[in-house]
């Protein structure tokens, strides 16, 4: 067998159907991962790393005296298996393979996964042949003429990989435990710090400061508007700025009609078309589109794995003699974009653009394949057309402008004006993303004289230096050194979900400026791209073979020992310093019941909360959702009525949700409830809100006293308001069980907002579990729930809302548990069968199913069936099963109809009994008949 490791499944699946070619790929499934076969060869694809690196076992107490936070830098490390269902079935392949291609992303990680998956192979089978296939786009001719050109495996390329690992995990590891314990935090709430995120984030901390410090200049600017033909034109003062006042009141005052023109300069303005796009500048012009990093790179690894695209990270801008740019040309031709790619075709320049940098791994990003909008979503298709567009752009010709500048004087005041004109398109044709703003000026003759409509004199201050994007950190990070083409974009994701930093552009929040500022007091090196930079370049002599990784990662243990050295003299001033200072991250402002401070409280689990600083004197609290919605963090924004610092959860993965001012929120969220009170009208909300009580809860746990006072109510309307409060409490409980119930049961999908389908219920009158487990499947199916999804849905109900009431009612979990086995659910059921059917499907004693049968006829104010002895109903049975004909099946069906003996076989009503069990009526007369001749033949043998 030929067995192909892919990096993912669907580089897998899409090798294998090029390789195939017209052959069927059989895919099947082995513990839930899919393999690709044709003829005799396999493609499985792994999940990127299937083992990563970690230290030996003893290292996990984080407290521990013997293993210090310092000791995990000299500490081994060991590969462990994170996918072990991949590795199983990637050994259980290899086994049987004569052959093996590893197909991995060409790259530095991609190698080392290579390399991983290569281990793995080895070690169950030490002679099978592995080869190794290099590409850079998932196209059939790609694919093709890399498995027809195969190579082997680049260790030292992987070997960089493996020293970047372990020198990230050392530092990583080491750091962030020593900052966390210093500060005596952990859990959710750890300091992470890191060799390329502490230089990252150290830069944007730098930014703020100098923002913070920049201190602004006043300057004026003069102008003025004239016209000609109809047309206003707006003319600048060739001094610029004016940093004096009163120069430029005094160059206003002069400027006196009339506007003479002294000069025209003409001229043209060759405008070069772009080079073709590496990963950052491809991520800059995503984010000119809306997207972010992770975003960009997100969307571009899925297009480059569909076959759309070339490999999005590379550091090439220019594109290699072996890149067939016709072939290119040719395929995009049936793309959605046929007439750019015509006019391309037909105005084609010389030789494409070329960029500054220029390697032999990947080509520049260009498309690979045609897609539409329909098949890969609007999303993803922005993205695909922006790459497309960029590439006909490196193909297309420069673009030329004709300029025009006109000076004027006007009382001996020198005024300018300037003017643009796209004479030739060029690459503008092709690629709208940049835009090209004209300004047409009219025809200007020298010594011309034209009237001042308006002079202006516009006060400004200089500004400070603008707030990092995060493609401008990005390009900033590159220039550095700091972090690949790969994991720039992944390291200010985890500044976000670390919450370090917040908003585009990026700020730091409050714990991400003191963990960097007191780094950069007491071990600077952490904090500077210096250290960073030096490893990066060591790194790339790993890739040349000049060094070994393990002399690489020895000179990285020997720098953050004198990291160390720094930080342990420090400990006790860091943690003080981390301590005080990030107190404040929680703070909201005023309480506004006693005046306290009010502050983010997060408890074990997943449990916060907003709660006054005064408690137990003051117990007042607003509520919020659990972490897995987000962590609560503050926000700069500060409410102007109620003063409180306004609130957002943030979660990996997820755009923060801005709850915004936490009592604001917490009053709006609570009114329509408040108002579901029978007596609770719009003065008495007011009075309420004005005595600081927002929620039912609190009106309902409150005593009557209590209430007469705080809202000036007689003592029966309190009562009365308190009643009506419990009333309500019970009603949203029920309300958010069932919300709860909803998310636990229905799937997640793209488009399904949980809030919708609940809110469309509670208009059909659907609001608790009672409701829903009574429900008609069609009012599910209205409110947006598939016809399966809302069978499953009423059964789980049903059994779930049965299954606590009869709780309630008395009956033990553990015959509960029997009882809905036997397919006894609710109480419905235990009145429509007789004890005696219901001893025999749940396995229970009559005595038992008896006493358990009467709690439920109690409550449903239904007659207790008679007991009968054990004894009694085997002998009816047994009368019952004398019949001929009447079988165990039949006695079964009449049992539950409550015939269990022969007198009441022979009294019932044949038609309802047969509607009940479903035998034929003429059967059940025929058993009657039977049964009734028996009975007299005894009679007369007696």
């Amino acid at each position: 067998m030929h067995l192909i490791v892919a990096e993912k499944n669907i580089s897998a699946r899409r090798i294998a159907q090029i390789l195939a070619e017209g052959q069927k790929v059989v895919e099947k499934k082995d513990a839930g991962v899919s393999t690709y076969s044709f003829g005799d060869t396999t493609t499985v694809g792994l999940r990127g790393h299937v083992v990563e690196v970690d230290f030996e076992p003893g290292y996990e107490n984080w407290r521990s005296e013997t293993y210090t936070p310092r000791s995990l830098i000299d500490a081994k490390t060991i590969k462990v298996p994170t996918e072990k269902r991949i590795v199983a079935l990637l050994q259980k392949l290899a086994r049987h393979a004569e052959r093996v291609t590893i197909a991995t992303d060409f790259d530095t990680e991609g190698e080392l996964i290579g390399k991983e998956a290569y281990e793995l192979i080895r070690a169950v089978n030490r002679n099978v042949k592995v080869d190794r296939a290099r590409f850079s786009a998932i196209t059939p001719q790609e694919i093709k003429t890399a498995f027809a050109n195969t190579t082997n495996l680049d260790f030292a390329l992987a070997s960089a990989g493996e020293a970047r690992q372990s020198i990230d995990l050392m530092w990583g590891a080491s750091l962030t435990r020593f900052i966390s314990l210093a500060a005596r935090r952990g859990g959710n709430n750890i300091l992470s710090v890191g060799r390329v995120q502490s230089p990252t984030l150290s830069m944007i901390v730098d930014r703020e400061k100098e923002i913070e410090k920049f201190v602004p200049e006043k300057y004026w600017q003069l102008g003025l508007l004239t016209d000609k033909a109809g047309e206003q034109i707006e003319a600048r003062h060739t001094n610029g700025r004016f940093k004096d006042q009163k120069a430029a009141e005094l160059a206003r005052d002069r400027t006196k009609e009339p506007l003479v023109v002294t000069e025209i300069r003409e001229g043209t303005k060759q405008d070069r078309s772009p080079s073709p796009f590496d990963t950052t500048t491809y991520i800059v012009a995503a984010a000119r589109l809306g997207f972010s990093a992770a975003n960009a790179m997100r969307i571009a690894e899925e297009l480059y794995m569909n076959g759309y695209i070339s490999y999005p990270r590379t550091d090439n801008t220019v594109y290699p003699a072996s890149l067939d740019l016709n072939g290119v040309l040719v395929t995009l031709h049936n793309s959605p974009f046929k007439k750019d790619v015509e006019w391309t075709i037909a105005h084609r320049r010389p030789e494409p653009t070329r960029g500054k940098k220029s390697t032999t791994d990947h080509p520049p990003i260009h498309p690979t394949g045609v897609a539409t909008k329909e098949g890969i979503g609007d999303e993803t298709f922005r993205i695909y057309e922006l790459v497309l567009r960029r590439f006909l752009a490196t193909l297309a010709p420069d673009a030329l402008w004709q300029t025009l500048k006109v000076n004027f004087d006007a009382g001996g005041e020198h005024y300018t004006t300037t003017g643009g004109h796209l004479i030739e398109l060029g690459w503008h044709a092709v690629y709208p993303f940049s835009e090209a703003k004209e300004t047409i000026l009219p025809v200007f003759a020298m010594g011309e004289k034209l009237p001042i409509r308006k002079v202006s004199l516009d006060e400004k201050e200089t500004m400070p230096p603008a707030r990092y994007t995060q493609s401008k950190l990005i390009q900033r990070m590159e220039e550095l050194g700091l972090g690949t083409k790969s994991t720039r974009h992944e390291v200010i994701a985890k500044l976000v979900s670390r919450k370090y930093v917040e908003g585009n552009p990026l700020r730091p929040t409050l714990v991400g400026r003191v963990v960097t500022e007191a780094l950069e007091l007491h071990a600077d090196a952490i904090t500077k791209p210096n250290m960073t930079q030096t490893i990066e370049s060591h790194m790339q002599q790993i890739k040349e073979n000049r060094r070994t990784g393990d002399d690489v990662v020895k000179e990285s243990r020997s720098m953050l020992h004198a990291a160390f050295d720094q930080l342990e003299a420090n400990k006790r001033v860091i943690g003080d310093d981390i301590r005080d200072r990030t107190a404040e991250e929680l703070n909201l402002g005023p309480c506004p019941v006693c005046g306290g401070t009010l502050a983010i409280k997060h408890l074990r689990g997943s449990t916060q909360f907003i709660g006054c600083s005064r408690y137990p004197e003051c117990t007042f609290n607003i509520g919020l959702p659990v972490t897995q919605w987000g962590w609560a963090v503050r926000t700069d924004d500060i409410c102007e009525k109620h003063h409180l610092h306004f609130v957002r959860l943030v979660r990996k993965g997820a755009r923060p949700w801005d709850i915004g001012c936490p009592l604001c929120h917490h009053i709006s969220s609570n009114a329509e409830s408040l108002t579901e009170i029978p007596s609770m009208n719009e003065a008495l909300l007011e009075k309420a809100r004005s005595q600081h009580i927002y929620t039912v809860a609190e009106i309902a746990r409150s005593e009557p006293e209590h209430l007469a006072k705080a809202l000036e109510l007689a003592p029966d309307a309190a009562q009365k308001l308190k009643t009506e409060a419990e009333g309500v409490l019970e009603k949203l409980r029920r309300r958010s069980e069932c919300r709860k119930f909803m998310r636990n049961h229905l799937i997640p999908r793209k488009g399904r907002s949980y809030s919708k389908i609940i809110a469309a219920l509670k208009e059909s009158g659907v609001s608790d579990l009672a409701d829903l487990a009574k429900a008609d499947p069609g009012t599910l199916q209205k409110a947006g729930i598939g016809e399966n999804e809302a069978h499953d849905l009423l059964t789980e109900a049903r059994i779930s809302h049965n299954g606590r009431l009869l709780k309630e009612i008395g009956i033990p979990a553990v015959s509960l548990k029997k009882y809905i086995a036997a397919g006894i659910s609710g109480p419905d059921e235990f009145v429509s069968t007789t004890p005696e059917n219901l001893s025999k499907k749940t396995g229970m004693s009559t005595g038992t199913v008896n006493r358990h049968v009467a709690l439920v006829c109690e409550y449903m104010h239904r007659p207790v069936p008679v007991k009968i002895p054990n004894a009694r109903s085997m002998k009816g049975r047994n009368e019952l099963l004398s019949i001929k004909g009447l079988t165990e099946t039949v006695a079964e069906k009449f049992a539950g109809a409550g015939i269990i003996n022969g007198d009441k076989l022979l009294a019932t009503d044949v038609q309802q009994l047969s509607v009940t069990t479903g035998i034929d009526v003429e059967k059940i007369r025929n058993y009657q008949t039977l049964l009734q001749k028996k009975r007299e033949n005894a009679i007369i043998r007696i």
